[in-house]
């Protein structure tokens, strides 16, 4: 059993698609995000706040992989800072960072 991967900002423009795969290939999928959204019943939500940590180390518990899709106008490198100490706390193995500058 693969452990699970966490999406944040996964009710976003990349993050929704990114989710959608996701649960597509089979993963066990998180989402970590400000506002509850419906998701599809194959994905856990947590709600939290990545540039005041909140919510963040319930939902990153046994995650081997996060998917850092969460974008915002300002803050977006306190908000990674914060994540990637909590991933690293976590024992999670791997970050992914994609951007969708220029879309």
């Amino acid at each position: 059993m693969t452990s699970p991967v966490l999406v944040t900002g996964g009710t976003g423009r990349l993050g929704r698609r990114v989710v959608d795969g996701l649960v597509d290939s089979g993963c066990d999928v998180r989402v970590l995000a400000r506002h509850e959204r419906e998701m599809a019943p194959a994905v856990r939500f947590f709600m939290g706040d990545l540039r005041r940590g909140d919510g963040i180390d319930a939902a990153m518990s046994g995650v081997g992989t996060v998917v850092h899709c969460a974008t915002s106008t300002k803050g977006d490198a306190d908000a990674t800072r914060i994540l990637v100490t909590a991933a690293v706390q976590a024992g999670s193995q791997h970050l992914v960072y994609p951007s969708i500058v220029g879309n």
